[in-house]
This record gives C-alpha cells, structure tokens and sequence, in this order.
C-alpha cells in the first residue's frame, strides 16, 4: 500500500558566490552565527574555500521559504532552515517558525537538491504533503 502525497509548493534560488564571500569578509563569525546552524559551519568552513558551500545552503534556505509561499520577514530565521550531512545524501533540518509554517501546510516530505560551481550556486525545494 503506498500513501499518495501532493506538491504544495516548490522553490528555485540561485546565488552569486562572490555575494556571500563579501559577507563573510565583513563580518566573519557574526554572519556565519547568523545564517547557518554549527552543522553548516563546520562543514564549509573544512573546504578550501569555503564559499560554494556556503553559498548552496544559503539557496537552499531561500529556495525553502519561496516553497512555503511566504515573503522573507525578519521573524524567520534562516538558522530555522539547515543541512546537516556530509558527501553524499544531506539531511535538512527545520525548527522554529518555519517548522510551524510546514505544520499549518501539513507538509510531510520535503525534497530538495543543491549544487554549485565557480560563480554560481543554486537550490531547488519541493514540499509535498
């Protein structure tokens, strides 16, 4: 017996790594705190350059709030959105506001896939419910 779910919302996002390397220039630690979970950091900041990555799960928390249908508030918190893992299969974590707002949308799965390269990265998120 399979359990048939439905697409609720889907978002695409694209960053320009040189966007996020500026940020981290700046403010270092204070952006990094800000935006990913320890996971996150810990993971790209190994990375000879760490930027790619970072770059990736910023797109995957922006891509995640254009599939819930919400505008970006200051009441979210893009650390209420991260990946934890390694090589190969991530795991994606949701908390606070955002796991309420995917409550409200009785979501139930949440597919998602990154990539970067060079100057560019990029995330896709599909919630099904």
């Amino acid at each position: 017996m399979s359990i048939e779910t439905m697409i609720v919302g889907s978002g695409i996002d694209i960053c320009e790594n040189w966007r996020i390397r500026k940020l981290l220039n700046k403010h270092g630690d204070r952006f990094l705190n800000r935006v990913f979970i320890p996971d996150e950091i810990e993971y790209c900041m190994k990375k000879k350059d760490p930027v790619p990555s970072l770059a990736a799960r910023f797109s995957v928390k922006e891509a995640f709030i254009k599939a819930l249908g919400i505008r970006r508030t200051l009441s979210l918190s893009y650390k209420d959105i991260g990946l934890s893992g390694s090589v190969g299969k991530k795991n994606i974590i949701i908390v606070g506001k955002v796991h309420d707002l995917m409550q409200q949308k009785k979501v139930v799965n949440v597919q998602f896939s990154i990539s970067h390269a060079k100057d560019y990265s990029c995330a896709v998120v599909i919630l099904e419910a």
